[in-house]
């Protein structure tokens, strides 16, 4: 009895070590996630299907810039002028082989050199999905109004702050567009500009995988009490 129990004790660590590897290794999605090629990889609109996997596209008062950047050479700059009203500036790309079901979360650090922004808060980080046809199918989206606002909104300049999303795909799911951006409601009294870098888009552990981690790593604990 007492070798079953080792052995089954082992083969769930063994188990579970193998599912943190999995949980802690995954991939960034993100082409080019610090801006370091010095220029969008795709032209805007990008053009699905077809046009999956060529890197960021910029729309509006976006741009890449060796102004500021928080690691590298390079980063995203985007500008909302004084007054400036729904004025959406954005970098995005679009990712293939979504799993619908699958959660993705999306994180970019950004900063801006101007103090403080507008108590509208400009910042916004989003996901979203499109089908096989490109049709978008969803947005999920933070920033804007609310509890994000009140904690960016007063954002102090020079200094990196870190906003994220994370969404599900829903069912018929193919690709998705992470987005970072920026937009004004026309309060700004004074030009605003905010910079991105560091950009990362990864999938979210299924809870089986959480739960798999958690039991292997009980065992030790187990056999340490057994032994005491």
């Amino acid at each position: 009895m007492k070798l079953f129990t080792k052995v089954i004790g082992t083969s769930i660590g063994m188990a579970a070590a193998l599912a943190l590897s999995a949980s802690t290794s995954y991939a960034n999605l993100l082409t080019d996630p610090g801006f370091e090629s010095g220029a969008p990889g795709e032209p805007n609109p990008i053009l699905l299907p077809g046009g999956a996997g060529g890197g960021w596209a910029v729309f509006n008062d976006a741009a890449y810039s060796t102004a500021e950047a928080e690691s590298g050479t390079h980063s995203l700059v985007e500008t909302e002028g004084a007054s400036s009203a729904w004025n959406f500036a954005a970098a995005y790309q679009v990712i293939g082989g979504v799993t619908a079901g699958q959660s993705y979360t999306l994180t970019g650090d950004f900063m801006t050199t101007a103090a403080p922004l507008s108590s509208y808060n400009p910042v916004f980080i989003q996901l979203t999905f499109f089908n096989a046809a490109g049709t978008d199918i969803g947005t999920v989206q933070t920033g804007g109004s609310g509890a994000y606002a009140l904690q960016y909104g007063a954002a102090s300049p020079n200094v990196w702050y870190t906003a994220s999303v994370t969404a599900t795909a829903p069912a018929t799911a193919v690709y998705v567009a992470p987005y970072l951006a920026m937009m004004e409601n026309g309060a700004n009294a004074s030009a605003e500009t905010i910079y991105w870098d560091n950009a990362n888009m990864t999938l979210v552990p299924e809870p089986s995988t959480l739960a798999l981690l958690g039991m292997g790593l009980s065992i030790p604990f187990y056999f340490f009490r057994r032994r005491n």
